[in-house]
Parts: C-alpha cells; sequence; structure tokens
C-alpha cells in the first residue's frame, strides 16, 4: 500500500467543480491530483525518469480516499477578470465573469490510497514529485504533498459500476493527453494551449456499499446531470423534443466527426451495434404534488468506454448550455452536482439507487405489437436481459405509471420511425428482480432517447 498525502495549509480548498463552475469541488478529484503531479513535472524540466513514473501511476486502478467532510460551503463571489485575447492592448480586453468557490474541511490532510507497492525505480521519483507540488485547484489553495507508506482507512472507494457519486481519474493515456493539451497550436502553427478535457470518470462511495453486491447493466457508466436554469416549463410528454435537441447540441460540440459512442453510428453511417449515450429526462414525479414538470436532464454513458471515448463524450456533454426546442421554446442548462442540491430529480441517487422493484417513468417501447396475453411482459422481461440486466421475476405492463405525477402512456408521443414502418406500442411496466438491482434502468427500443426510463419504488409502493 501506498499514499499520496495533500495538506491544505490554509485550511481552506479553492477549486470549481468541471460541470459547475460556480460550486467548489469536495473532495479533490484523483484526476486533479495527477494533473497537478504532472504539472510539477512540467516545471521541473520534464525529467524522463519522473514520467515514467507518472505512466506508471496511471496505469494503476482507481485510488480510494481519505477526506473529510466539510461544514459549510464558503459563500461564492463572482469576479470580473481580463480575458487574454492576445492582441497585446490590455485597454482592450473584455472582463469575464470567474468565480473562486471554496470550502474548509474539517480535516487539512487528504490521502489517496493504492493497494499496490511503488516499484524502486519510481520511489524516489515520485516523491520528488510530491514535493513540487505546492497548490491543487486554484493557485491560492496552498499544500504540502508527500508519499507514505501509512495511511488512514480510507471514508471512499472506488466502486465499478453504479455508485454514490463519479470522481474524475487518471487512466492509461491521460499523460500523453494533457501533454498534447499543453503542446497544440492554432492554425497557424502558434502555440495555443487547450484547457485540459475532465478525463475519466470512476464511480466512488463508503466501503460498506462497495462491499454490497448489486448488479447493474449496460448503462451503468457516468449520470451526468444537467439543470434547467431558464426557459419554457416543459412536461414528459416533451421527453422525445428535449432527449433530441440534447443529442443534436452534444454532437455539435463535439470534435467533429462526432464519436460512435456520442453519434449512435459508425464512421459509415450505419447504426451502432455498441451501447452509446443515451439521454433521459429528470421529472418532479413520486410524491403527492408531483405534477412532472422537467427539471434537468442527464446523459447517461455505458460501461466500458476507452478512456479517450469517455473523456471526448464528457467534454461535449459539459459544454452544452442552450437548447431551441422548436416550437416548445428553449432552454439553457448547468451541470449539476450529484446531490443536486436538495432537488430530488436532480438527485443522481433518486434514478440510480439499488432496488429490487423499479416502475416506468417514461413509457416503454415494446418490439413488437402484443398479440396475446403474456406478450407485452415478455418483452419487458428479454427487454431487461438485452442491457445486461437479469431477467425480472415479475413484469407488469399497464397504461398508468406507479410513479405519482406521470402522464399516462397514451398522452406520450409515440416513437418516431425512419423506415416507415408502423410506430411501435408503449406502455408503462412495473418490474420485481430477485436481487437489488442498481440504476439507470432503461429498456427497450427507445432508451436512447429517453423513453424506457425507470425510477426505484418503496416496497410500500411510493417512489424513493
Amino acid at each position: 500500500m501506498f499514499a499520496l498525502a495533500v495538506r491544505y495549509l490554509t485550511g481552506r480548498a479553492v477549486a470549481t467543480q468541471v460541470t459547475k463552475r460556480e460550486a467548489a469541488e469536495w473532495p479533490p478529484h484523483p484526476g486533479r491530483m495527477f494533473m497537478a503531479l504532472v504539472a510539477a513535472w512540467g516545471l521541473r524540466g520534464r525529467n524522463g525518469r519522473e514520467k515514467n513514473a507518472l505512466a506508471w501511476l496511471e496505469t494503476l486502478p482507481p485510488p480510494a480516499l481519505r477526506a473529510s467532510g466539510y461544514g459549510k460551503a464558503e459563500e461564492t463571489v463572482s469576479f470580473f477578470v481580463p480575458v487574454n485575447d492576445g492582441k497585446g492592448n490590455p485597454d482592450a480586453r473584455h472582463k469575464a465573469e470567474r468565480h473562486f468557490p471554496s470550502v474548509v474541511p474539517d480535516e487539512d490532510t487528504v490521502y489517496f490510497i493504492w493497494y499496490a507497492e511503488v516499484p524502486a525505480e519510481h520511489r524516489a521519483s515520485l516523491a520528488e514529485l510530491c514535493r513540487n507540488v505546492t497548490y491543487l485547484g486554484h493557485s491560492s489553495t496552498l499544500v504540502q504533498a508527500w508519499l507514505s507508506d501509512e495511511a488512514p482507512q480510507p471514508a471512499l472507494v472506488p466502486i465499478d459500476g453504479n455508485a454514490p457519486m463519479r470522481l474524475r481519474v487518471a487512466k492509461a493515456g491521460r499523460l500523453d493527453q494533457l501533454i498534447a493539451d499543453f503542446e497544440a497550436t492554432d492554425a497557424e502553427g502558434r502555440p495555443s494551449a487547450r484547457r485540459p478535457g475532465p478525463g475519466a470518470w470512476f464511480g466512488y462511495g463508503p466501503p460498506m456499499t462497495a462491499a454490497r453486491d448489486v448488479l447493474a447493466g449496460d448503462f451503468a457508466g457516468d449520470f451526468l446531470i444537467l439543470r434547467r436554469v431558464s426557459g419554457n416549463r416543459l412536461g414528459l410528454v416533451s421527453t422525445l423534443a428535449l432527449t433530441g435537441a440534447m443529442r443534436g447540441a452534444a454532437m455539435a460540440s463535439a470534435a467533429q466527426p462526432p464519436c460512435e459512442i456520442l453519434s449512435g453510428h459508425t464512421a459509415d453511417g450505419k447504426p451502432t451495434r455498441r451501447a452509446h449515450v443515451a439521454y433521459v429526462p429528470l421529472a418532479d414525479v413520486g410524491h403527492e404534488h408531483a405534477d412532472g414538470h422537467l427539471l434537468g436532464i442527464a446523459a447517461v454513458l455505458p460501461l466500458g468506454l476507452s478512456p479517450a471515448e469517455s473523456e471526448k463524450c464528457v467534454r461535449a456533454i459539459a459544454q452544452v448550455q442552450h437548447l431551441t426546442l422548436g416550437r416548445i421554446g428553449t432552454w439553457d442548462l448547468e451541470g449539476e452536482g450529484a446531490d443536486g442540491e436538495g432537488r430530488v430529480a436532480l438527485n443522481a441517487q433518486t434514478w440510480l439507487a439499488p432496488s429490487r422493484r423499479w416502475a416506468s417513468v417514461t413509457p416503454v417501447v415494446l418490439d413488437r405489437f402484443p398479440k396475446k396475453d403474456g406478450d407485452a411482459e415478455e418483452s419487458v422481461a428479454r427487454a431487461c436481459e438485452r442491457v445486461g440486466l437479469p431477467r425480472p421475476v415479475a413484469v407488469t405492463v399497464h397504461p398508468v405509471s406507479l410513479h405519482l405525477g406521470v402522464p399516462t402512456a397514451r398522452e406520450f408521443p409515440s416513437l418516431s420511425t425512419k423506415d416507415g414502418t408502423p410506430r411501435r406500442w408503449h406502455a408503462h411496466a412495473a418490474i420485481v428482480f430477485a436481487d437489488d438491482v442498481a440504476g439507470p434502468v432503461l429498456l427497450g427500443a427507445g432508451r436512447f432517447r429517453g423513453y424506457g426510463f425507470f425510477r426505484p419504488l418503496r416496497s410500500t409502493g411510493g417512489s424513493q
């Protein structure tokens, strides 16, 4: 075992969330620590032995973390900072709004813990890099870092699959990508360093969560939440218009041409056979006064992506700030933290928490029209198996959802087809598994477009 320890010398951590610039990042993500080590390597002259140590570090599994909580996030103050436009005229530069959110952690030291041994040829290099890390996050966050062979028990551990939170981590290839971003040039060959992308993400949770054996399907990758900050108030029946606009905006913001996982198509234009990004509506449902209005949208990434694929998708999705929804209006968006700041529909665990019982919030689009009793239920059961979930022990198909505030199935527009075939039949469904299954649960032919989206049910029949 070894750990990289970081002490916050001023007792305050100033760092912004990748998807919400005015919110503080805590705990510090392992990917942020890796970037700090790479920055120290660059400032020290790019020593070859130290580069080899970094290349070794990025191949390890994500580390566990020992990080305390914090009493309260500091109030975020806006500053207007001159933008470096490269024209050499300070008076002509406009000012851009910037935020410096911070927290005061209960404990001043954080540990990134790996359950591996540092090879002798990398130990001195890694220790020297740590000694040269002077800040983590904003430059005002002064830190002392060191290599340690001891660490307290972790508070967060990596979880392969669904997890209460997602943190950025370093995976193989991250060092080369950071170097390429730093050495980027413009169209005329002049140095023009790019802002580094967020990198890969990985699930984290308390140790007891990780020890629990929870099943998850193909969509147990990143769950990226964007909340509506302004624009028309919409209901669940606008799901297809919303997810279609979101897909188009993400593809437009991506490096061109968009990758297969983002577009859902291969380089030759054919539909991909791989699981790709899905978009789901986040609605106010499941309580007595619920009316099904939409508070935001989430992008759901599948498991099994390469670090490069994950970074391309996350980078494109995080850049979407405005949606044009045709005759139903527009939306302005911003990234949301995993806890949703108290709003149930914007809390990732509302949709991801392990449960045996699930019910649809948007109707499931069946593969074929049911011709006899049991056909619809069998179609839903097969849909579970198709996305890597176990076959449910019970399925109920009905025109009405078990979640309060959800429109009936007939109120949702039919899923359109491109080949002129009859539109597929859809219905609400409730499913029961033999064991706990972690979300998101997305089933049926419309799963990439927001249909067939489920939410856990409590044993009493109410929504979680």
